[in-house]
């Protein structure tokens, strides 16, 4: 009995030894880790995000604009009979939301882990939530938060300029981690370039919180929010007369300064809805933008990829007089055609008789070009297209800009498995063939002609506060420099010259004087029997030819590069009127004189 009461009495003293132990390691040793686990169970960290800057116009014009609402929540953990009973409360003020999937919001996010209100309903306009405020309120599981929601005020005008936001996934979230809390991200345009400026910086807000998880005291306050806007380079104004020119077209337009690279407008044709977007499109309209055949998802502007037809002849140009053993003022004989390898080689017009580089521009004479081409060769032609920003991208700040073609002997046996031949050249020479260019490009390389700066084209014009900075490059030689001279008075003749001028009959009633270039891209072959070409307007629509025209003003103080281009309109000079209501609107509003 004796042995037996003292192993209990040992074996009672050893337990209280260990839990007498363990709580001076608790408590001593290892006080400092527990109680700051014990903080860290007692507060709670909120991230708080800005709401998401504003996109303006130069004139501080919104374009991108947040519309504030209210989004409502419904707290965790209810049973399922409380559940129902606030979905129904609320399906009764807003009877055009689906109480199902009010439902399955909720039960996807309530876990047991889950402390905040769970928000089934993302965003109500102030209209919409008004008259019944006051009555969700006085349910005590109902949440009602205020937010906003990212608007469109010009709907269509620079869709493909602006982008719009949607809902962010999973990989957005992983990339963006902000993205996790806003719920939303620029998706294409300037909202997707510019995402992470546009989002803001984001704050936090530290308190205590209870065993229930309410709060009793705030720990740190949130440093102030910041919000970002973005003001462009665009001209609303301009862009509107764009979008009315364009309304029963299809194609691309860009204005850009010749100096600095700064886009006053621009537009790709059609364009759509942005506020469709807007918490995700719907299956119909998606659909529809899908299968509409001309392609209104494409920015055809940096991403569309066309035969440039005659508006590269100026960089021919440049090419013969470095190349050539020729001078502006050289003869060259241009009969109705050439022969190469038993096929003709046509001029789009048979009679030029002879031409020097500014009748070969003026009327765009393509045996002109044809001859010389094979006098200067391929090599030292894809030099000049490639020093003048053909075949790479222009660096444009939107996303998904395609870099075109200069097609060269290399390029075509890698992609096409095929060798080079003299035809190659001759249709590349007057912007036919493999060649091909975005209407940036060209844009780009019209700017280059009037000032002789190889500017950067861009959209952004202010951080803020903070000047946007864009690199401009002095690319040309001197004698290259001197040259374009001659490009531009060939140019002002297309426009101003009743002798031949292609635009010349098309371009009447500008306000100031237009130096432009035609381009006729056809889209199908002339059969060689053919002797007479069929009439542009005699075609299905799809077999017409893309109209080009390019342009700089004004011609003695150059200031914007326009570039135009109608899919499927026909010959060039069907984009002058389009032309001359651009110059004179920019006339109107104060840019040139």
């Amino acid at each position: 009995m004796n042995m037996r009461f003292k192993i209990a009495t040992g074996f009672f003293l050893f337990v209280w030894l260990i839990i007498a132990l363990r709580l001076w390691v608790i408590t001593t040793i290892n006080h400092e880790y527990y109680e700051k686990y014990a903080q860290k169970n007692a507060t709670k960290v909120d991230v708080l995000v800005p709401i998401r800057g504003q996109i303006l116009d130069r004139n501080s014009e919104p374009l991108a604009i947040n519309e504030l609402g209210f989004a409502i929540a419904i707290t965790p953990r209810l049973k399922s009979a409380v559940l129902q009973e606030q979905i129904d409360l609320i399906t009764k003020y807003f009877p055009f939301l689906d109480a199902q999937k009010l439902t399955k919001t909720y039960t996807n996010a309530n876990t047991s882990y889950n402390h905040t209100p769970i928000v089934v309903v993302d965003f109500l306009a102030y209209r919409e939530i008004q008259h019944s405020y006051t009555y969700l309120k006085q349910s005590p599981h109902i949440v009602i938060m205020p937010t906003s929601k990212r608007f469109y005020p010009n709907e269509y005008s620079a869709s493909h300029i602006i982008g719009y936001v949607s809902k962010a996934n999973q990989n957005d979230m992983d990339k963006n981690p902000l993205s996790f809390y806003t719920k939303i991200i620029g998706k294409m345009g300037i909202e997707s370039q510019y995402n992470d400026f546009l989002q803001g910086e984001a704050s936090y807000r530290k308190t205590q919180i209870n065993a229930l998880h309410k709060e009793v005291k705030v720990l740190e306050e949130a440093k102030p929010l910041k919000q970002n806007n973005l003001t462009l380079t665009m001209d609303l104004h301009l862009q509107e007369l764009i979008d009315s020119e364009f309304a029963q077209k299809e194609g691309a337009v860009v204005v850009l300064d010749v100096h600095n690279g700064e886009i006053l407008a621009a537009g790709s044709y059609p364009e759509y809805n942005l506020n469709d977007f807007i918490g995700g499109i719907s299956t119909k309209k998606w659909r529809d933008l899908l299968e509409n055949p001309h392609y209104p998802l494409v920015n055809k502007m940096i991403a569309g990829q066309y035969p440039p037809g005659s508006v590269i002849k100026m960089a021919m140009g440049l090419a013969f007089l470095e190349f050539g053993n020729i001078t502006e003022k050289t003869i060259i004989e241009t009969p109705c055609f050439i022969e190469l390898g038993g096929r003709k080689y046509r001029d789009w017009k048979c009679g030029h008789g002879s031409a020097d580089l500014f009748k070969a521009i003026r009327s765009s004479v393509d045996v002109y070009f044809y001859k010389l081409s094979m006098q200067v060769g391929i090599s030292n032609v894809a030099a000049v297209l490639d020093q003048m920003g053909f075949g790479k991208k222009t660096g444009v700040d939107i996303p998904h800009e395609k870099s075109g073609v200069v097609p060269t002997p290399e390029w075509k046996l890698m992609a096409k498995g095929e060798n080079w031949v003299t035809g190659d050249l001759v249709n590349t020479s007057i912007g036919q063939g493999y060649f091909l260019v975005t209407p940036m490009q060209v844009a780009r390389y019209t700017a280059l002609i009037a000032s002789g700066k190889f500017v950067t084209p861009h959209f952004a014009k202010m951080f803020n506060e903070t000047p946007a900075q864009y690199e401009t490059k002095d690319i040309l030689s001197t004698t290259q420099k001197q040259n374009l001279g001659v490009l531009r008075k060939g140019m002002y003749q297309v426009c101003n010259s009743a002798d031949g001028g292609t635009a010349y009959w098309r371009t009447r009633g500008a306000k100031v004087p237009i130096a432009c270039k035609t381009g006729t891209a056809q889209v199908t072959g002339i059969p060689q029997d053919m002797k007479t070409r069929i009439k542009e307007y005699e075609m299905e629509y799809f077999a017409r030819s893309h109209a080009w025209i390019t342009a700089f003003v004004p011609y003695n103080e150059p200031k914007y590069a326009i570039t135009i281009m109608v899919e499927h309109g026909g010959s060039g000079g069907s984009g002058g009127p389009i032309l001359v209501s651009i110059v004179n609107k920019l006339y109107d509003l104060g840019y040139i004189r």
